[in-house]
C-alpha cells in the first residue's frame, strides 16, 4: 500500500474509533465507504470488520455492566445465522456492481435512520429477528451493521445508555462472526498494524473528548462523512464497471 492510500485509510480509522468512543456507533458509517473506496469492496469491508471488533474490544470493558445480554442475544442470533449467505455474496459478485450495492446500503441506511424515528415493523420479537438478519447481512456485506440496530433501538426506545453499552458486544460477537465467515484481511501485516494502532488511538482520542462533543454533533458529522463515501463508492463502481 502506497503512502498516498495508508495515510487516507490511517485518518478515516482515527476519525471512525474516535466517532464510535463518542457516540457508540458510527466507526463502520464512517471509515467503511472509505477503506471500501481505497481497498476494494472485499479488503476494505474485512478491515472494517476486524477494526470494527477490536474498537468494541476496547470499549466494552468500561460499559460492561450496562450490556443488556439478553436482548443482545435475540439480536446476534439471527445476525449471526446469514453470515455465511451474506460471505457467499461478498465472494462471488463482481468487485464494480458490489462497491455499488455497498454504497447503495449506505444511503438507504442512512436515509432510514433520518427519515424513520419508531417503524412499528421493528417492534417485538419479530422486529428483532428482522433487524438482527438485516443488519448481519450488511455488516458481512459492506460492514455497516449499525443502522438496522440502531432503527430497532429507536422503534423499542432503548435506553441510550444501555443500547451504547449492548452494541458493543453485538459487534464483538457479529464482526467476529463475519470475519470467521470471510477470513481475515488479505493486507500487509504493517498496514494492519497501522490500522490497527490508529483504531487505538481514535478509541482514546474519543475517550477524552466525550464530554466535549455533543452528541447530536458527533451524530451529524457521522451522517455528512458517511453519505459522501457511500456516493463516492457508487461513484468507483460506475466508473470501473
Amino acid at each position: 500500500m502506497t503512502a498516498a492510500t495508508l495515510l487516507p485509510v490511517s485518518l478515516g480509522v482515527l476519525v471512525g474509533a474516535g466517532t464510535q468512543r463518542v457516540t457508540g456507533v458510527g466507526f463502520a458509517l464512517v471509515a467503511g465507504p472509505l477503506l471500501v473506496l481505497l481497498l476494494g469492496p472485499v479488503e476494505g469491508v474485512r478491515l472494517v470488520n476486524l477494526l470494527s471488533l477490536l474498537s468494541s474490544m476496547v470499549v466494552l470493558p468500561t460499559v460492561w455492566r450496562e450490556v443488556e445480554f439478553r436482548r443482545v442475544a435475540r439480536l446476534a442470533v439471527p445476525a449471526l445465522l446469514v453470515l455465511p449467505a451474506g460471505a457467499w455474496i461478498a465472494r462471488n459478485v463482481p468487485g464494480a456492481p458490489l462497491m455499488i450495492a455497498e454504497g447503495v446500503l449506505v444511503l438507504t441506511a442512512l436515509y432510514g435512520l433520518h427519515r424513520f424515528n419508531a417503524p412499528r415493523a421493528l417492534q417485538g420479537r419479530a422486529g428483532e429477528t428482522g433487524a438482527g438478519a438485516a443488519s448481519g447481512l450488511m455488516n458481512v456485506t459492506a460492514g455497516i451493521g449499525g443502522p438496522a440496530i440502531t432503527l430497532y433501538a429507536a422503534a423499542t426506545r432503548w435506553e441510550h445508555k444501555s443500547f451504547v453499552a449492548s452494541m458493543q458486544l453485538y459487534t464483538v460477537l457479529v464482526n467476529a462472526g463475519s470475519i470467521a465467515a470471510k477470513g481475515w484481511p488479505q493486507l500487509p501485516y504493517r498496514t494492519l498494524a497501522i490500522a490497527a494502532a490508529c483504531a487505538l488511538a481514535g478509541v482514546a482520542l474519543g475517550h477524552k473528548l466525550e464530554h466535549r462533543v455533543s452528541r447530536e454533533r458527533a451524530r451529524r458529522a457521522v451522517l455528512a462523512i458517511a453519505a459522501l463515501g457511500g456516493v463516492t463508492a457508487i461513484l468507483k463502481g460506475v466508473i470501473t464497471v
